[in-house]
This record gives C-alpha cells, sequence and structure tokens, in this order.
C-alpha cells in the first residue's frame, strides 16, 4: 500500500492505496521453514503495487492484519494436531521518501518498516504467548518509474531483515526469527483504463543462518496480485477487487549442515475479496479478506487487514 505519484495524482484527481513493498513478520506460525516462520506477509500487496510516493515526497503507510489457524497441515494438507490453534495481531508503521535524483528512467527511494506483533500459539500440548518488536525491514534503494500518462509503474530494489526483534530459541511464540533475509522484489502496476487495474508483486525471500539454532530456512517466492475495478461513477473513489498469493518454498530446510527429513518445504494460496476507498484526494484505507488453500507444511486459516496511505 502506497502513494500514488503526482502524475496519477493529477490525471485521476486522488491518491489511492498503493501495495506495501516489503514487509515484517505478519505472518502466522506455520510449520515450514524454522518454526514455521518467514519473513514476509503474504497478500499484503494487493492494491497498486508499483505506486510510490512522488519525487521529493513522504509517504506513511499503517498495516494491520490479524491471523487466524486451527488447522497445521502436513507435506500432504492432512492435518496433524487437531488441538492446534495459531493467532497473531500485527502492526506496521512504513515511511517510504522518494528522492529527486533521476538515474535515467527511473527515480529513487528508500523506505523503513518496523513491525509490532503478538503470536499465540497451541500446538502439541503446548502454549505460548509472546508480543513484542518483530524483525525491522531496511529498504536502501527502490528503483522506481511511472510512463507519461500515469497509467503504468513499476519498481524493483532489495529489502533487508536485521534480526533485531524479540526472540527465544526455547519459545513456540517468536516475534522475530533471528537471522538475516534479502527480499530483492519486483512490482508492477497497470491501468488499462481510469476503472481498471492490474497489480503484483514477485517476492523471493533468500534467507541467512539463525546462529542460535545453526537452521537455514529454505527460499521462498510469493506472488501477491489483484484485479480491481472502479463499479459506481457516483463513487468515483471506491474501489473493489479479487485480490490473492500464492507462495512456494523451493529450496529445503537445513539444520548442522544437513537437510531436515523431507525438506519442510512450505506451500500455501490465498484468495479473498477487497474494498478501498480513496480519502479527500490524499489517501486511502483498505479492508481485505484471505482464505487459505492448498496449504502444505504450514497453518492453514484466514487474513483479515486494515491498511492505511497517508502523506506526510
Amino acid at each position: 500500500m502506497t502513494l500514488r505519484t503526482r502524475a496519477l495524482s493529477s490525471s485521476h484527481g486522488s491518491l489511492t492505496l498503493s501495495s506495501l513493498l516489503a514487509i515484517l513478520s505478519f505472518s502466522a506460525p506455520v510449520m515450514a521453514s524454522e518454526n514455521g516462520q518467514i519473513h514476509y506477509p503474504v497478500g499484503v500487496n494487493t492494491i497498486m503495487d508499483a505506486a510510490l510516493p512522488a519525487p521529493g515526497d513522504t509517504g506513511f503507510y499503517l498495516y494491520t492484519q490479524y491471523y487466524d489457524s486451527t488447522r497445521f497441515n502436513d507435506g500432504n494438507g492432512n492435518s496433524l494436531d487437531p488441538n492446534f490453534r495459531a493467532s497473531v495481531y500485527a502492526v506496521a508503521p512504513r515511511i517510504v521518501h522518494s528522492w529527486n535524483q533521476l538515474v535515467g528512467p527511473f527515480y529513487l527511494s528508500s523506505g523503513l518498516i518496523v513491525p509490532m506483533t503478538r503470536v499465540e500459539v497451541q500446538a502439541f500440548g503446548r502454549k505460548d504467548t509472546s508480543t513484542g518488536f518483530g524483525d525491522p525491514v531496511l529498504a536502501p534503494i527502490y528503483f522506481n518509474y511511472v510512463n507519461s500518462t500515469g497509467t503504468f509503474f513499476a519498481y524493483g530494489g532489495p529489502e533487508i531483515y536485521v534480526p533485531i526483534g524479540k526472540y527465544d530459541k526455547n519459545r513456540l511464540a517468536n516475534n522475530g526469527l533471528h537471522y538475516w533475509a534479502v527480499a530483492p522484489t519486483v512490482s508492477v502496476s497497470w491501468l488499462p483504463t481510469p476503472r481498471w487495474e492490474l497489480s503484483a508483486t514477485l517476492y523471493p525471500e533468500f534467507n541467512f543462518t539463525n546462529k542460535d539454532t545453526d537452521y537455514r530456512s529454505g527460499n521462498t517466492v510469493t506472488l501477491d496480485f489483484n484485479v480491481a475495478y472502479r463499479p459506481l461513477t457516483a463513487l468515483p473513489k471506491l474501489k473493489v477487487a479479487l485480490q490473492g498469493y500464492a507462495m512456494k518454498q523451493y529450496t529445503d530446510d537445513q539444520q548442522y549442515g544437513e537437510v531436515v527429513p523431507g525438506g519442510n518445504r512450505g506451500r500455501a494460496f490465498g484468495l479473498g475479496p477487497q474494498v478501498s476507498y480513496d480519502i479527500a484526494g490524499v489517501g486511502a484505507v483498505l479492508f481485505k479478506y484471505q482464505r487459505e488453500f492448498g496449504v502444505q507444511n504450514r497453518t492453514q486459516g484466514n487474513r483479515f487487514w486494515f491498511e492505511l496511505a497517508l502523506p506526510l
């Protein structure tokens, strides 16, 4: 969720939500990768994914998510614990600034995200709860592009997860993951007409080793997407969408230099409706829901989102 550039604002009369490009430990505790967690909050980028603040401007974004799961699946999609329960409450403020420098056709932007989560887990006879900061996300440089008509947007760049969030290797619930990760993300958004929008974000995540456990989670790739439409000419600021995500872990987990049994590769898909509304030409609010399916080696549940974008 990001602010549109001035070019789009002038051509359509308002700023809207776009996507969160990089983010935090929104993910619920799942059982692919170490303790089942990955850094990227799958499904967060589902509206105007590739729009960033205009050159010289700064945007503020607030992302909140509630995730609830009563099912923990194995590698064949079967439930492993009938008494399993996991929930995550997440709040993540984000700042993005776009610089005035032009490098070829690209402007440059930088960002910071600081997640805060409350994680509750009940699994295999154990219960645990943890509240605190997750691993912050540094985005040193994004290369972003907008065409002359304000109908096509693209940007990309690395995001770096810094392992300083709340963590204890002996706990079932953690807010940080305690290992570095680098995610070279790419997003695109296309407005074929003033009423239609197509957006997508490709988000690979490359993980380093957790030095406390000598565990290296497998690398993952996530595709977030949306197809959105402004249905009412009387309410041009209202947008509805079908949106979702597909996540796949494509390398095995390792511990002590050896592949863990079965590789522990995770997979998940999510799909649901979305509603957003532009706010007085300066920002937007968004509500969305995603129901998970086709899940392997992860929790399967429901995600509820509220997102806000405003200029500073």
